[in-house]
């Protein structure tokens, strides 16, 4: 199956796009191997074509009071 022809997974939102909400890791990581497997995805390790992405601290659990990682600092209010 190609690229183009992939369903767009159960678990995709998009009237989440755009904003921030908690985001159900272990959940979503069983969701995405699940979906994956029933598409005869392979890693990407496996695949010859190499496309590169960096992404630098994206995270907003470490932002947002109330989230996983949220990291309060001297002022109590973190980084947002």
């Amino acid at each position: 199956m190609s690229n183009s022809q992939l369903p767009i997974p159960d678990f995709f939102d998009a009237q989440k796009v755009g904003r921030v909400w908690r985001v159900p890791y272990e959940e979503r990581a069983r969701q995405a191997r699940d979906w994956a497997s029933k598409n005869g995805l392979q890693p990407a390790s496996a695949d010859s074509t190499k496309t590169w992405l960096m992404l630098i601290d994206v995270q907003n659990t470490f932002c947002i009071p109330d989230y996983e990682l949220y990291v309060g600092g001297r002022s109590g209010r973190g980084a947002v």
